[in-house]
């Protein structure tokens, strides 16, 4: 397997209140919950589109990441997983935002994209 790796992102259609409530991150396939969407805090690490901060299953709520704080229509969230170094950092529109999460899948288990949202018709499209 590759020892970098990630995926992007576009943010498409914001829920009814007008913003995105999407977690965009990685998760094992183990322990992930497919309709439940509390995924955010139980398996895997994510970025909250909502107001920027990180979530884990590692403890991490509402952890300050992004300054920005809301992402909007548009935007692209590239996720860059650095598999040797246990690492995952974001880049938005271009811009790394750096390191979110170290020390990351200490039991080396096989990580995918994964998405956690809990509002219905909000869309984004991989790219």
């Amino acid at each position: 397997t590759q020892s970098t790796w990630g995926f992007k992102v576009k943010l498409l259609t914001p829920n009814s209140n007008g913003y995105f409530q999407t977690m965009i991150g990685l998760a094992p396939k183990e322990n992930f919950k497919f309709s439940e969407g509390t995924n955010c805090n139980s398996c895997g690490w994510y970025l909250s589109c909502a107001n920027g901060t990180l979530w884990s299953q590692d403890g991490d709520y509402r952890r300050k990441y992004l300054e920005t704080g809301r992402l909007k229509t548009g935007q692209i969230i590239e996720v860059i997983y650095e598999k040797e170094k246990e690492k995952i950092s974001y880049k938005i529109d271009g811009k790394d935002c750096g390191v979110a999460f170290e020390n990351i899948n200490k039991n080396k288990l096989d990580l995918f994209a994964a998405f956690d949202h809990t509002e219905k018709n909000e869309s984004f499209q991989l790219i």
